[in-house]
């Protein structure tokens, strides 16, 4: 096993691994359903970044992947957040 896939691993952990927490305050009202979709839809460009950083790209294909995950979380957003307010609102 590679530092690579070590590292890789380490970083989707995190990101799975932080969700409970935060759907345990979203449920409690500590954070509102905006904050919440932020928190989901960010995953992806931190998991491209990430994985571009740590499989070594080229700084051309970093940025690319992240503006990819940018933009796809941004198409994501509003989709999330319809679905927090529906689930929510219970139904």
């Amino acid at each position: 096993m590679t530092p690579q896939t070590v590292l890789l691993a380490l970083l989707v952990f995190a990101l799975v691994a932080t969700r409970p927490f935060e759907e345990r305050r979203w449920r409690d009202g500590r954070i509102s359903d905006r904050t919440s979709a932020l928190l989901v839809v960010g995953r992806l460009p931190v998991l491209a970044l990430g994985f571009a950083l740590i499989s070594a790209r080229d700084p051309l294909t970093a940025l690319a992947m992240l503006l990819i995950a940018l933009l796809l979380a941004a198409l994501l957003y509003p989709l999330v957040v319809g679905r927090l307010r529906r689930v929510a609102g219970g139904g």
